[in-house]
Order: structure tokens, then C-alpha cells, then sequence
């Protein structure tokens, strides 16, 4: 299974999701059939992810220093399962440029989920204290963790 996770610059969000997914599959049987990857609607490219992102994956044990900030392409697209998205903006941009695309694209907080969400979208803590950042980890991870068994399921 190829998971793509996209934000905004690629730099926050959709770089913890890649750390934390990542982090999950390795820790699991079946884990060499799920392949995770992130871009950004308007990356940054080849930009290092923000600082407060690494210190925060970092106490975790996760390291995305060494990441660099992908600009989502086509054929990106093209060659994925699944692509979770952060806010309904980066949903929408997918859609209407790549409408067949819609059993395929999904807000992280939406896919698999059957309950009515209130908030359905992880807000962009680029430029807040740290605490914003640790907050939209702990979002980011409930989530994969949450999904999680539906994807080991999928991929074996």
C-alpha cells in the first residue's frame, strides 16, 4: 500500500505524519507492503522541515531531520493508494484538478472514520509556540494510530 500524506509547505504536518506512520509499520508485521511519502499543495521545496517539528518528532524518537520538502506532482498522484490529506483546502485542490481521484483522497481525521466530525481537519501550527506543535503531533498520532489496523489489513 502507498500512503501519501500532504499539507500546505511540507515542512509540519504532513512530515510528522510520514515520521509517525513510518515509526507504526516498522513496529509491525506486514510492514515492508506499506510505502509512506509526503508533499506539500505549495512545498517549499527542498526545504528542511521546521525546527519545532524536528525537536518535537525528535523526543519521540522519531527523526525527520534529514527530510526535505516535496513539491506534490502528478505523477505523485498517479502511483498511490491512498492520500490523507491535513485540511479540506489541500482535499480540494486535489479533487478538482484529479476528480477520479476521489475514493482515494481523504482528510487524515475522515478516512475510515464512520462518526460526524467537528473538526475534521489538524490545523498548521507553522509559527506558534511549541505546545501547538505537540498538540498537532498528538492529533497526527491518535489518528494513524486509530487507522492504523485498517492499513496493515489492507497491505497484507
Amino acid at each position: 500500500m502507498k500512503i501519501l500524506f500532504i499539507c500546505t509547505a511540507n515542512i509540519c504536518r504532513s512530515v510528522m505524519a510520514e515520521g509517525i506512520l513510518k515509526k507504526l509499520v516498522a513496529n509491525s508485521p506486514g510492514y515492508h507492503t506499506v510505502f509512506v511519502a509526503s508533499a506539500g499543495i505549495d512545498a517549499l521545496e527542498n526545504m528542511m522541515p521546521d525546527q519545532k517539528t524536528v525537536e518535537v518528532c525528535t523526543k519521540r524518537n522519531i527523526f525527520v531531520g534529514l527530510h526535505k520538502a516535496r513539491q506534490l506532482t502528478n505523477s505523485m498522484l498517479k502511483d498511490i493508494d491512498i492520500a490523507l490529506c491535513m485540511e479540506k483546502i489541500h482535499k480540494q485542490r486535489i479533487l478538482s484538478a484529479f476528480p477520479k481521484l476521489s475514493k482515494q483522497v481523504f482528510l487524515l481525521k475522515e478516512y475510515l472514520n464512520k462518526s460526524s466530525l467537528t473538526d475534521p481537519e489538524v490545523k498548521d501550527p507553522t509559527g506558534k509556540p511549541k505546545e501547538y506543535y505537540d498538540k498537532c503531533y498528538k492529533e497526527i498520532d491518535k489518528e494513524l494510530r486509530r487507522i492504523l489496523p485498517a492499513i496493515l489489513k489492507i497491505s497484507s
